[in-house]
């Protein structure tokens, strides 16, 4: 069964908004009063409802990461370093897939501004800019990898190949 934040207050002898002051490290509560609230959270093994945070704040955790292939080698190391980057700051990672196709990039896109995200990082050429109009429309900052020119919300990564490709010979 999962408990709300009512049911940890009600168990810790607080309000609601004591409990998520506690957990969200909001304010100042004094060591006794954040115990018994931690006690209680344990007890009943409660976990956060993110979609209550997100409504209540107004802002989501997630941050998008649109690429072309899960199965293309290039792929897992900028993923998992996408992936650390946003943990570390307490963000969550909606991974998606575009599959090189038109179609199915329209409805990444879709779900991205759907899933209210906070920005959007894309590392596929398979997604031009026009495509991402509508992330911008919704107030959706958005970087490309080596793919188009920054604007207003949108920033470009530019990997220099040819630097590279020089220091390797």
């Amino acid at each position: 069964m999962a408990y709300t934040m009512k049911e940890v207050a009600k168990r810790a002898g607080v309000s609601p908004a004591t409990v998520s002051r506690v957990l969200n490290k909001t304010h100042y509560i004094s060591a006794e009063t954040e115990k018994r609230v931690l006690e209680a959270v344990n007890e009943l093994n409660y976990y956060k409802n993110v979609h209550a945070r997100r409504l209540s704040t107004g802002q989501s955790d997630l941050f998008g990461l649109v690429i072309s292939e899960i199965a293309n080698p290039y792929f897992p190391e900028i993923i998992r370093g996408f992936q650390a980057a946003a943990w570390d700051r307490g963000l969550d990672v909606l991974l998606c897939n575009t599959e090189y196709s038109p179609q199915r990039t329209e409805s990444v896109i879709s779900k991205l501004v759907q899933s209210d995200v906070r920005g959007v990082a894309i590392v596929t050429s398979s997604i031009d800019n026009t495509m991402t109009s509508a992330l911008i429309e919704a107030g959706i900052g958005v970087v490309f990898c080596n793919l188009c020119s920054p604007g207003k919300l949108v920033s470009n990564i530019t990997i220099g190949y040819q630097h590279g490709v020089l220091q390797a010979i």
